[in-house]
């Protein structure tokens, strides 16, 4: 039975990257309640090692997963949703979806349109690099997606891991921000990667984060 009053909800993945979100959310929603505010949501943790074998694109595997996944949600009453894994969204955009979704891709595209943005660095896994996904996505709204060069591409994808893996190091985190402040200084650096959202520098405007716009959508 679903209950009378509907949430916004959280599917739970990994256990980083999830945590992350959620304090991030919870911390966005204090700052405007304030006193000792957190924020009504749902999380549905599921078991991530049921997907994230198909990750990234085992998409006759991944689909039903992510249906069931979904159809679970709405019974439970959920209305609006914030997956915390940039890449499943490429699964999602295939699945005719009964709930709103806080989707980075298209949040993304907003933003760059409304801050008339036309060119940027993308960083992310390095399937996300390289794949027409994103890139096919943004330059349908007149937007240029660079990538980072195939040395620094290999050294995040291997940084993301270790964050994932809880290995970073204070040396790798500062040579990963000074990344940003590089290519930033010639077009705005999008992070497309919850790994690299947790160590991103949220003060810099010209690192935009698509993790930051899904959570300010989220909690709208």
């Amino acid at each position: 039975m679903k209950p009378e009053i509907a949430m916004n909800g959280v599917l739970g993945l990994g256990k980083e990257s999830t945590a992350h979100y959620i304090n991030q959310i919870h911390e966005n929603y204090h700052l405007v309640d304030g006193g000792y505010s957190t924020c009504p949501m749902m999380v549905y943790q599921i078991d991530f090692q049921e997907i994230n074998p198909y990750l990234p694109n085992d998409f006759p595997r991944l689909i039903p997963k992510m249906e069931l996944y979904i159809n679970q949600l709405v019974d439970l009453g959920i209305t609006k949703l914030l997956i915390p894994n940039i890449t499943l969204h490429e699964t999602l955009d295939q699945i005719d979806l009964p709930i709103t979704l806080c989707h980075p891709i298209t949040l993304t595209i907003k933003y760059l349109k409304e801050n008339q943005i036309s060119e940027v660095y993308l960083f992310g896994t390095k399937y996300t690099m390289n794949s027409k996904y994103i890139t096919q996505k943004f330059s349908e709204s007149g937007i240029k997606v660079k990538t980072p060069s195939e040395e620094d591409q290999i050294w995040l994808d291997e940084f993301r891991k270790k964050v994932y893996e809880k290995q970073q190091t204070q040396e790798s985190i500062s040579t990963f921000q000074n990344m940003i402040i590089k290519y930033g200084s010639n077009s705005p650096v999008i992070i497309a990667c919850t790994e690299l959202s947790i160590f991103s520098i949220k003060e810099n405007p010209s690192c935009i984060d698509m993790m930051d716009l899904q959570i300010n959508e989220f909690l709208k």
